[in-house]
């Protein structure tokens, strides 16, 4: 008799005793985060043939026979990462993560890289992202960078560049072979951000009235008719003057010899543009004459160092330009940040220029409201609200040009001149203009977001003496090394013009010719004025608070100056092969030749997961289904151990036999 029987039992035994091991250290890192189970594959050995058996023998009457073949055990064929998810468990903790689906966080141990799906990581002392072994975690932090701008001044352009400078984190995160060490130090602060715009949102009254008088009145116009408009600080706006009529002069109607405008049609829109949204870039309005200034140019403009002059002479045209200027039908005060993250307070005035005709359009009950002029002032530390503080409104050159007749900011569009403009309403209620206006080197016109200047200057370059500084004194430096000149542009948003009967609606009115589509911004309607800043996007310098991963990976952090920012993100790696990863303890993976090339991005890329934060991946070990293995290892065991206890008998009768017994 042979022994094979005992040598597959042995093979047998070591076989089910490894598939024991396997799950025992299954059951060990039952609690281990981020662990993977692994299963053991059985194949059997080669089997021994006794008979190799015959084909078919239809000439003989004889049919064919199998083969006989007694097999020499079993063998462990493999043994199997199995790379399911684990169950994901809710931490709280801010640093923890867990991979939703494919890849593996790349960490970095001297000069070994590994990959893990333990995401129970934290902050080392000094801001290292690392792992519970203090593995470098990989992927991108975010650094300050900083944005010049160019903004001169007429005075000075070509010879002094004055440069407004910006300065933010920022997170470079398109390139994988960049990535680095992720460091963030719990002292990381958000350098300041310079006020860009501000947006205005809300409700002018449309019932408010103002007497159009020398004294007082919102618009003094003077000695001018309509017949001479030149002499006027407004242009003629006559029906002839427009494809359709909108705005019309309506003489003495005070008694006081003064003028006023009335609004007898809605601007049509549709010869200039087509369909076009008056925002948009497109001719709007013809070139400007002498005699005409057209629409949207409605206010004869001046430079601030005009108003001012006009002011202290006691010449002014305008409520505005008094001294201190006439109380407004509405007020709005925000604050706004320079690049340096100091606050600056800005007040703007919203005069209401209204038809005291009967041309019967917005209102038919009552006296029509044609428009609101709006101007600026630089209230910072409480300053009145002074034409010495003026920084922009309606009627007002906001950039221009060197040799330009009246200095101001130059925007860096060659050619173009920028002037502020009437905020004008449709007869729905709806915003029908910017405030703003721009003029190209053609002397075409545009709708354009006006934009204030802090601080302003004066014709000889330099911010008025209430402004900390005497006339002939440079601007103030900017607090950023080598980074020149501080200046801060900021543009007032009052919200998306609409054309009447080309859909751009407010939704609050029926209107049959336009939609019910919402946009934000100024309106007028009942007698209620509501509007205010609704927003401002400069803030001052922050200190780090907290930290939070959101579903790319990326680290965001929270900012005491109620700033969140992208400040660093995870990369995550997935080779062709993960169950040809080699495991190497700690919760490590690293390649092997089976595991194929890796794909190394950011959550969300192609095949990689996503990161939940504050949440950790759980082992993927199943106790129930390593409790019924390891009982069916055991069986197996055992029978193997009996097929060696019974022929170890039957060995025992062949000695008797040889004993003659």
């Amino acid at each position: 008799m042979g022994l094979q029987d005992m040598f597959s039992a042995i093979s047998g035994l070591q076989a089910n005793s490894t598939w024991l091991d396997v799950i025992g250290n299954n059951i060990s890192n039952v609690n281990t985060v981020g662990y993977k189970a692994s299963r053991v594959e059985f194949s059997d050995q080669i089997s021994q043939t006794l008979y190799g058996g015959t084909g078919d023998e239809s000439g003989d009457n004889l049919g064919g026979t199998d083969p006989e073949q007694v097999g020499l055990g079993t063998r462990v064929a493999s043994i199997q990462a199995l790379f399911t998810e684990g169950t994901l468990q809710t931490t709280g903790i801010s640093t923890d993560l867990a991979i939703v689906g494919n890849g593996f966080l790349v960490s970095k141990s001297g000069d070994n890289t590994y990959l893990t799906r333990a995401g129970n990581l934290t902050f080392d002392s000094t801001g290292n992202l690392v792992d519970q072994n203090g593995g470098l975690i990989q992927g991108f932090t975010a650094a300050i960078q900083y944005t010049n701008k160019t903004i001169d001044t007429a005075a000075d352009s070509g010879t002094n560049n004055l440069i407004q400078t910006s300065a933010a984190l920022v997170l470079n995160n398109t390139d994988p072979s960049a990535a680095t060490d992720i460091n963030i130090p719990a002292t990381m602060t958000e350098p300041p951000s310079a006020t860009s715009i501000v947006n205005f949102s809300g409700n002018l009254d449309s019932f408010l009235q103002a007497t159009d008088t020398a004294a007082g009145g919102v618009l003094n116009l003077g000695a001018g008719t309509a017949a001479n408009p030149s002499a006027l600080p407004l242009g003629d706006l006559a029906a002839a003057d427009y494809n359709g009529a909108v705005f019309n002069f309506e003489a003495n109607p005070d008694g006081n010899g003064s003028m006023v405008l009335q609004q007898v049609g809605n601007a049509d829109w549709q010869g200039a543009l087509g369909n076009a949204n008056p925002g948009a870039t497109g001719n709007v309005i013809p070139a400007p004459t002498t005699t005409d200034w057209g629409f949207p140019l409605m206010l004869g403009a001046e430079s601030i160092a005009q108003a001012q002059a006009n002011a202290a002479a006691g010449t002014a045209d305008y409520v505005w330009d008094q001294q201190p200027p006439q109380t407004p039908a509405k007020q709005i005060t925000e604050t706004v940040y320079s690049s340096n993250g100091t606050p600056q307070q800005v007040t703007i005035n919203f005069y209401q220029v209204n038809d005291l005709g009967d041309g019967g359009i917005n209102n038919p009950a009552g006296p029509n409201q044609v428009a609101y002029a709006w101007y600026a002032f630089n209230t910072t530390d409480g300053g009145a609200v002074s034409t010495a503080n003026l920084i922009g409104g309606t009627g007002l050159i906001e950039g221009e040009l060197a040799g330009a007749p009246n200095v101001g900011y130059d925007r860096g569009t060659t050619g173009d001149q920028f002037w502020g403009d009437l905020i004008m309403f449709n007869t729905d209620g709806s915003l029908e203009s910017t405030g703003g206006v721009e003029v190209n080197a053609a002397g075409d016109a545009f709708q354009a977001m006006p934009d204030i200047y802090l601080p302003p200057v004066n014709d000889a370059g330099a911010p008025p003496a209430d402004n900390g500084a005497a006339p002939g004194n440079p601007a103030p430096a900017s607090p950023l090394p080598t980074q020149g000149a501080q200046i801060t542009q900021v543009s007032l948003n009052f919200g998306t013009a609409g054309i009447l009967g080309f859909g751009q609606r407010d939704g609050l009115y029926s209107d049959a010719e336009g939609t019910y589509q919402l946009i934000n911004g100024v309106n007028t309607y009942v007698p209620s004025s509501t509007a205010y800043a609704s927003s401002q996007n400069g803030y001052a310098e922050g200190e780090l608070t907290g930290t939070s991963f959101n579903s790319q990976g990326v680290i965001e952090g929270t900012f005491s100056n109620g700033q969140t920012t992208a400040i660093g993100q995870v990369i995550l790696a997935e080779p062709n092969n993960p169950d040809g990863l080699v495991n190497v303890g700690n919760n490590y993976y690293e390649q092997s030749p089976n595991s194929g090339p890796m794909y190394v991005g950011t959550a969300g890329q192609l095949d990689l997961g996503t990161i939940q934060g504050g949440t950790l991946e759980l082992s993927n070990v199943n106790l129930t289904t390593e409790l019924t293995n390891m009982i069916i290892a055991q069986r197996g065991f055992d029978m193997n151990s009996r097929v060696i206890s019974v022929e170890n008998a039957n060995l025992q009768v062949l000695s008797q036999l040889g004993q003659g017994g």
